[in-house]
């Protein structure tokens, strides 16, 4: 069950939204190699420490900003990267749930990197090119690199997780 939206809460969630756009603003020349497992790190530890719908308001809020800002080029690619984002904390976060076990935060990553991956291959490259027309880079950018940046960043974050002291965890 969900915590109530408490200061406390609104706060890191906040803070953690701040993080990922220092990343994605910041390091903006540098690319998705980098910028985008920095972003899903930022993702599945604000669904760690937060909570899911933490995890969703950023996963919601950055790819709009990007847009607004001119990192991401084309708006009707930005829904998608929402929902796509939402996706990846949403199953993260009810893998890890079922499985106790810190095998259960691996699984989950495993399987949310593979869902967020296949709903943006299949989006951009089946849905959004019916509407705009969607240039051969950018459709190369929504494919095997959203596999690759997913898996690093919820990697990143489990990994980051073990060395935070309890006290960080809303949830607790």
């Amino acid at each position: 069950m969900e915590r109530k939206m408490t200061v406390s809460y609104i706060t890191r969630t906040a803070i953690l939204l701040a993080i990922a756009l220092i990343f994605q603003i910041g390091l903006k020349g540098v690319g998705q190699p980098l910028v985008g497992p920095l972003v899903n790190f930022v993702l599945i530890m604000s669904a760690l420490l937060v909570g899911t719908i933490s995890g969703i308001i950023v996963g919601c809020l950055t790819p709009l900003i990007a847009f607004s800002l001119g990192i991401m080029p084309l708006f009707p690619i930005v829904p998608f990267i929402m929902a796509g984002n939402s996706l990846y904390v949403i199953f993260f976060n009810l893998l890890r749930g079922r499985n106790e076990k810190k095998s259960g935060e691996w699984i989950g990553i495993i399987i949310a990197s593979l869902v967020k991956y296949a709903f943006l291959v299949l989006t951009v490259r089946y849905v959004v090119t019916l509407f705009v027309k969607v240039p051969p880079k950018v459709i190369a950018t929504f494919s095997i690199p959203q596999l690759y940046t997913a898996l690093i960043g919820g990697a990143l974050a489990i990994i980051v997780k073990r060395f935070l002291p309890k006290s960080m965890f809303l949830n607790n």
